[in-house]
């Protein structure tokens, strides 16, 4: 209501003033930023980044301190406490962050991202990704996807994505054994940044039960696998090589 006076009082004024009519709304908007409709609209598509560990604890411009396992981030606008659902474009992930901090002060960034809000979208490796941001209720959930049946895989093989696909050729390097299929889907992820090679499941039944084995192709000799199979064993990581059918 006060923001609706002071506009009629401010109009009144420029229309006895006899002002323009542009000329009025320009003024008003100097003299209320408030009204909203009238504002420059917000990017909502640019490149996101992260803050770095050294930030941990540092105290924000809200007042809070920083915390790279929470949802949070910095945008120049936004007011503090705002939600948005932040997407990243290349794999359609998103995440739920709260503005608590100002930022980015590059003008090529749109947005800084906690460190547990990036990892969601899978850019900490890259450091930086084309997001798409949006305002949503503070009470706003992501909707789940839904997920695939353990019991709807036949025996075979599988990419990462979970699509049939034929054994692949040459010898394989079998790194792990699971009854649970999310338990190979996450080992893969694990071994993701060793560069081993292509991976992919194969659903066994072994005494009645199904197992996902987590299996690596892309080797081009038996050779190269040996060696591939030395290097994980100094890291720790037992393997199996499984060879050519």
């Amino acid at each position: 209501m006060k923001v609706l006076r002071n506009f009629a009082f401010k109009t009144n004024i420029l229309i006895i003033k006899n002002i323009p009519f542009i000329t009025l709304f320009s003024i008003l908007f100097i003299f209320n930023p408030h009204l909203g409709a009238f504002a420059q609209t917000e990017p909502t598509a640019g490149t996101a980044s992260y803050y770095a560990n050294e930030f941990q604890g540092r105290k924000t411009a809200s007042g809070e301190k920083y915390d790279k396992n929470k949802f949070t981030a910095a945008h120049r606008t936004y007011p503090f406490g705002t939600k948005l659902k932040v997407t990243n474009i290349a794999n359609g992930k998103s995440v739920v962050v709260t503005v608590n901090d100002r930022g980015p002060y590059s003008k090529q960034r749109l947005i800084d991202l906690s460190y547990a809000a990036a990892k969601q979208l899978d850019i900490i490796r890259q450091g930086v990704g084309q997001v798409h941001i949006e305002v949503v209720p503070s009470d706003y959930k992501i909707p789940k996807s839904p997920t695939k049946k353990q019991e709807g895989l036949a025996e075979g093989y599988y990419s990462k994505s979970l699509i049939a696909i034929d054994r692949p050729q040459g010898p394989l390097l079998q790194i792990g054994s699971f009854s649970l299929q999310e338990n190979a889907l996450k080992r893969i992820e694990e071994l993701k940044s060793m560069n081993i090679g292509q991976a992919c499941i194969q659903v066994v039944t072994v005494r009645r039960k199904k197992v996902f084995r987590v299996l690596y192709s892309g080797f081009n000799s038996k050779e190269a696998i040996t060696q591939k199979k030395a290097e994980l064993k100094k890291k720790g990581i037992d393997s199996i090589i499984l060879d050519a059918e």
